[in-house]
């Protein structure tokens, strides 16, 4: 049987480290016998360090917005009382040091007054970093399905990668993360609606179909006060979308009709090839462009692969 592809994710806490505790004495700035970091040390250093909490800067890449003050005053107290007993991990940057696993820890730490935190200083690149943050919250849950997809789509814009390589990595199907990243595609008063759990991402992807954002803001409110199944709105998508078709005129009907042909034939090859895909309509009858999106030259050379090109050398 042939072995499956390493992912990111497997054994991530084994990359991490222990836990370990941090004294109570590195609070209101004692720092005891222990050395504490204020920057990186000449050359660098890696491994389990105890690093200044104002050293440390949080991660642009970090895939979670909201951080829950209850939960964070909890965390703080039992800071306070035991004192931190899983290091954060960073990378160095510049002068200091960047956060990629555990910001919530790391807020907590300064609310309870510690001058230092334990963390695990990894050599890690900006994709890298982006990666391990967003692993981590998927495997503890802790991310919305808005906050997945904008983390998915971070990864392919930012950094170039295709959806398939976005699903090996977090341990999801292609066309999961293709899924996901769809909601994207969202007005942001529905977006607003998923973010807050209101509606749930299946919700979501059902009102795509509905284009006008007004008539899709009133479904999506309909569905949320009558607490809706995804297979009830999907049900009264359709006939929203079936009702209109017959109100149209023959031309704006075949119109509307190759439109979504266009868009689900793009979705589908998309998911094929693990990257985006757009085709628009060209000012002629049945002529048109096809838009392959690729973010690298690797990437590109994998695109022509799929498609069973090779170019003459």
């Amino acid at each position: 049987m042939a072995s499956r592809k390493k992912r990111l994710g497997k054994g991530l806490s084994s990359m991490i480290a222990k836990p370990v505790a941090v004294p109570l004495s590195s609070k209101s700035g004692e720092s005891g016998d222990t050395k504490t970091a204020t920057a990186p040390p000449p050359g660098g250093g890696l491994g389990l360090q105890e690093i200044a909490v104002t050293a440390i800067r949080p991660n642009p890449h970090q895939p979670r917005q909201d951080f829950d003050p209850a939960a964070l005053e909890t965390l703080s107290a039992s800071i306070k009382s035991t004192g931190l007993m899983q290091p954060i991990v960073v990378r160095q940057v510049g002068d200091g040091y960047e956060l990629v696993v555990g910001e919530r820890r790391w807020r907590a730490a300064q609310a309870a007054g510690l001058a230092a935190i334990p963390a695990v200083v990894r050599n890690l690149d900006d994709r890298d970093s982006a990666q391990w943050a967003l692993v981590e919250n998927l495997q503890r849950e802790d991310l919305n399905p808005i906050e997945r997809a904008e983390a998915f789509q971070g990864l392919q814009d930012d950094f170039g990668l295709t959806h398939q390589e976005i699903a090996d990595q977090v341990g999801l199907t292609r066309s999961a993360v293709t899924n996901q990243i769809r909601l994207n595609e969202l007005d942001e008063g529905t977006r607003e609606l998923v973010r807050v759990g209101e509606l749930s991402a299946g919700h979501g992807r059902s009102l795509l179909a509905i284009t006008n954002i007004a008539q899709r803001l009133k479904l999506a409110r309909e569905a949320m006060r009558g607490s809706w199944s995804v297979r009830d709105l999907e049900a009264r998508v359709q006939k929203h979308t079936g009702g209109r078709a017959r109100t149209q005129s023959n031309g704006d009907e075949k119109l509307d009709a190759s439109r979504r042909q266009h868009e689900d034939l793009a979705r589908q090859l998309g998911e094929h090839l693990g990257t985006r895909v757009q085709i628009r309509a060209g000012r002629k009858k049945g002529s048109g462009h096809l838009v392959i999106e690729f973010y690298e030259l690797d990437q590109f050379d994998g695109l022509l692969k799929r498609l069973g090109f090779t170019p003459n050398t």
